[in-house]
Formats: C-alpha cells, sequence, structure tokens
C-alpha cells in the first residue's frame, strides 16, 4: 500500500512539473503575441486619430474657428503615444535577452520621432489658425503644405512600425506552433506509459489490495446476517492482513458474546414468564378481595340504613310523645343519640362504596362561596355553641365562584367543621376562612385542639385509618370521612391537604385543613 502510494505521489508530481513548465512556456509566446496585437492596435489608432486631427485642424482653419477645437483630437492623439510608450516598456521589461530588449528599445524611438513630428504639425496647425483668425491670406496653403511634409515623414515610419508589430506577431505564432509540434509526441508518449504504469500497478498492487478488501466486505455481511462464524484467510503481514486478523478475532468474540446473550435471553425469558404467572395470580387474589371489600360496604350499607331509619323514627315519636318515666326519656335519647351516629357512619360507608364504583355523579354548577361559607356556619354554630367553643367565620373574597357540587362541597365543609369541633376543647376556637388570588380559591378550616401526632400525618387521607389516641376516643368515626372528604375535592379538580402540630414546650397546638380550588371565571 505505501509503494502504490508513494509512486502514485511521483506520477502526479511529476505530471504537475511538466504541465508547469508547458504553461509557463506557452504563456511567454502568448503574452508576447498579445504584446505584438496590442501594439499593431495601438499604432491603428494613432494612425486613425492623427487624420482626425489634421481634418479638423483644416476645418477649424478655413472656418477661423477657435483654437480649443483641437484640444480633443489632441488629447486622444497624445494618449494614444503615451500607451505605445507603456506597452514597449512592458515589452522591455519582460524580455530576458538583452539583444531582444533592444530591438524593442529601438520601437520607441521611432514613436518619439513620431510624436515630435505630430507635435510640430500642431504648431504649425495652430499658427495657421491664430493667422487666420488675423485676417492674413495664404493659411490654408500653408497649412496643407505642413501637412502633406509631416505625411511624407509619419507615414513611412508608421508603416515601417506596423510591419515589425505584424512580423513579430507572426514570429510569436510560429513559435507556439513549433512548440506543440514539439510537445505532442512527449505527451502521446507520456499517456501510453502513464497507461502501461496503471496497468501494471494494477495488476501487481491494487488487484490483489482490492480483492482482499472484497473479502472482508464479504465477510461483514455475513456477519451482519447472523452467520458469526465466518472467517477469512490471511496471507502475509502487511497492514491489511493485520486488519484480517483483528477482523477474525473480532468474529470470535462475537459468537462468544451471541451464545452468552442467547443463554441470557433464554433465563430472562423463564423468570418473565414465572413472575406473570405470579402477578396474574396475585391480581386475582387483589381483584377478588375488591370486589368482597365492595360487595362488603354495599350489603352493610343496604342492610343497616333500613333499621336505624326505624330506630330513628321510633325514638322521635317517642320523645315527641312526652310520655313515660324519666329513665325511658332519657334512654330515648340515648338511643337517639347512638342511631345518628351510626346512621352518618353508615351514609359515609354507602357514599365510599358508591364512589369506587363509580355510581356517584356530581352536577357541577357555579356556585357562589360565600354562600358555601355561609350554610357551613349555619349547620355548625348550634353544634359549636353546645360544645362551648367559639366558632369565627370569615368569608372574605366577595363574588367569587366555583363550578362545584353544592351539597357534596358544603357536606364536605361541614364534616371539616364538625370534625375541629370534636377535637377542640371547651373554649376553643375554631376558624373558617376563605380567600382568593390567581385564580385559585383556598379554604381553611383550622382549630387549636391537641392536633394530630406525626406518626399519624401521612395517614390521615386513607380509609379505615384510625390511628393514636383517635382510635380510643368517643366518637372518633370509622376513618372515612377525610378521605372521602378527599376524593370530593379531587374530583372538583382542587386538592386538600392538612398540617398539624402537637402540643409542645413554647408551641401551640392546632390542626388546619386547606382545600385549594379553582375559580371560576363567569365573565369567559
Amino acid at each position: 500500500m505505501a509503494l502504490l502510494l508513494a509512486t502514485v505521489v511521483l506520477a502526479i508530481a511529476a505530471a504537475g512539473l511538466a504541465v508547469a513548465w508547458t504553461f509557463a512556456i506557452a504563456d511567454d509566446y502568448v503574452e508576447e503575441l498579445a504584446s505584438a496585437q496590442r501594439r499593431l492596435e495601438l499604432l491603428s489608432a494613432a494612425s486613425g486619430r492623427v487624420g482626425d486631427y489634421a481634418l479638423i485642424a483644416m476645418q477649424t482653419t478655413e472656418a477661423k474657428g477657435q483654437p480649443d477645437r483641437l484640444s480633443l483630437p489632441r488629447k486622444r492623439v497624445q494618449e494614444t503615444f503615451v500607451r505605445l510608450d507603456e506597452e514597449i516598456a512592458r515589452a522591455v521589461a519582460r524580455s530576458g535577452d538583452a539583444q531582444q530588449a533592444a530591438l524593442i528599445s529601438s520601437r520607441s524611438r521611432v514613436v518619439a520621432q513620431m510624436r515630435g513630428r505630430f507635435e510640430f504639425l500642431d504648431r504649425q496647425a495652430l499658427e495657421s489658425i491664430r493667422e487666420a483668425r488675423e485676417g492674413q491670406p495664404g493659411n490654408v496653403e500653408r497649412l496643407r503644405g505642413a501637412m502633406d511634409t509631416f505625411a511624407a515623414g509619419f507615414g513611412p515610419a508608421l508603416s515601417a512600425a506596423i510591419e515589425e508589430e505584424r512580423v513579430k506577431a507572426s514570429e510569436a505564432q510560429e513559435a507556439m506552433a513549433q512548440l506543440r509540434a514539439r510537445l505532442a509526441p512527449g505527451a502521446i508518449g507520456a499517456v501510453s506509459l502513464s497507461l502501461i504504469a496503471a496497468f501494471v500497478l494494477y495488476r501487481t498492487l491494487a488487484w490483489p489490495l482490492v480483492s482482499r478488501i472484497s473479502q472482508v466486505a464479504r465477510a461483514a455481511r455475513e456477519i451482519a446476517r447472523g452467520r458469526t462464524d465466518t472467517r477469512l484467510p490471511v496471507h502475509g503481514h502487511d497492514e491489511l492482513s493485520l486488519a484480517m486478523m483483528r477482523f477474525n478475532r473480532m468474529a470470535s468474540q462475537l459468537a462468544r458474546r451471541e451464545a452468552k446473550l442467547m443463554a441470557d435471553q433464554a433465563r430472562l425469558q423463564e423468570m418473565v414468564d414465572e413472575r406473570t404467572v405470579e402477578l396474574r395470580a396475585a391480581n386475582e387474589r387483589l381483584s377478588g378481595i375488591d370486589r368482597a371489600r365492595r360487595r362488603f360496604f354495599t350489603d352493610v350499607s343496604h342492610e343497616l340504613r333500613t333499621p336505624l331509619t326505624v330506630i330513628l323514627g321510633e325514638a322521635d315519636v317517642t320523645l315527641r310523645a312526652r310520655s313515660g318515666a324519666e329513665d325511658l326519656t332519657a334512654a330515648l335519647t340515648t338511643i337517639r343519640a347512638r342511631a345518628r351516629r351510626l346512621h352518618r357512619r353508615v351514609e359515609d360507608l354507602l357514599r365510599v362504596a358508591r364512589s369506587e364504583s363509580g355510581q356517584l355523579e356530581l352536577e357541577l354548577e357555579p356556585v357562589l362561596v360565600t354562600e358555601l361559607v355561609s350554610d357551613a356556619r349555619e349547620a355548625v354554630e348550634p353544634a359549636a355553641r353546645q360544645r362551648g367553643v367559639t366558632f369565627a367565620v370569615e368569608p372574605g373574597v366577595g363574588e367569587v365562584y366555583v363550578e362545584a357540587d353544592a351539597d357534596w362541597l358544603r357536606q364536605v365543609i361541614e364534616g371539616l367543621a364538625a370534625n375541629a369541633l370534636r377535637h377542640s376543647a371547651y373554649g376553643g376556637l375554631v376558624r373558617l376562612t376563605a380567600s382568593e388570588a390567581a385564580g385559585v380559591v383556598t379554604l381553611n378550616v383550622s382549630d387549636d385542639g391537641a392536633g394530630i401526632a406525626e406518626s399519624d400525618l401521612p395517614h390521615v387521607f386513607e380509609r379505615f385509618y384510625r390511628g393514636g389516641a383517635a382510635a380510643e376516643r368517643e366518637g372518633s368515626g370509622f376513618g372515612i370521612g377525610l378521605a372521602l372528604a378527599r376524593w370530593v375535592v379531587e374530583r372538583h379538580g382542587g386538592a386538600i391537604a392538612i398540617d398539624s402540630r402537637t402540643a409542645a414546650p413554647g408551641r401551640a397546638s392546632g390542626t388546619t385543613v386547606t382545600i385549594t380550588l379553582p375559580a371560576l371565571n363567569l365573565a369567559a
């Protein structure tokens, strides 16, 4: 590979040098021909512009016109001579031969003589025009004689200069033709030699290299198709042979890894199948437990609802009759209180069962927040007075609406307030506040009771959870009030949170339940 690369580089370098040398010679001939052509064009232009000058001078003398008419023709003739001098100077500077430079410089003398004759004619023309304007006779004849004298000296010099430039251009063309004749056989020989060298290099170096690379490509395709047992024949110790050895080593490693991967995949599939069977069985067990739990809630609710209604009705009738002993009245009062508490728990159980089965639907409509707060105050204040607890309400939201089921949301607020009353001691304070900010309505129910233990706080929203002292407290409930409240609030697109602190030295105790609901924009 290194030999092939070196041969190609040397061939390209030789060809480049030959082409550069040829271009340099051809460029000299072309530039010499172009320079002679430019000088020919300038000499022809000088002839024409001198003729224009002579015609205008004769017309101005005959018409006794202004000498200024000769300014422009004179300027053009002078510009032509200046360009001729510049072109001859460039030709002298470009010529490397002293004899050739001397021959070119001789043309500058011819151009200088032609310019001197023109300047002498210009002075004679200006003098003739001046005399004609002064009225002196014979000016036209004198100017014509001066022009004839000028033509007799200027014409032959111009013709000789033009002829020399034509000869020079012909010599340049002939030199280019000779260069082509010399280079043609060399070019043909170089091309033939290049073809022969290319064929030899291809057969001796490139073809074996290409064949081996094709073998590598075919082996790579076979491995890509999964045939990792493919191997390459290795001959020699060059770079490609080393690469083929590494290729075989890589194929062996791939084969080992594929075998290990297939074994791991088989073991993984077995584990997945086993875990799938276990998960399916566990899911079936959980589904059965969940169905049994829902059926239990529904059965308990329906079985106890009717008897409790009868008990409450009989107790109310007996109390309204005001007949019987005081012991009977006290007993009926106790029965009535117990029945009301049991009735409330059964209703909670039925709501939970309906919410889990999807039978409970909310009827959402715009509800004024101040009305919810006012209704909660009317329902809770009698119980607060009976327990000796102050119930403070701060509806500070104004005309703010939420989209809600008024009955359910009212029950949630009343239930939270009732919980706060039950956990407040005599003379305590329960506060219900409402506020609105950034399109969010916030309802807070707080008390200054004993608070909730830190270990119980993460579980208060779990159904049937009754931790710590709450499990032993009279009338503490079944542990479904907050769970049901969270379900209702989340169905309204809101959130509910609880913050509680137990009594400690230097710190007040109490519990605060916060409900956040999106405010309803009626203007939209």
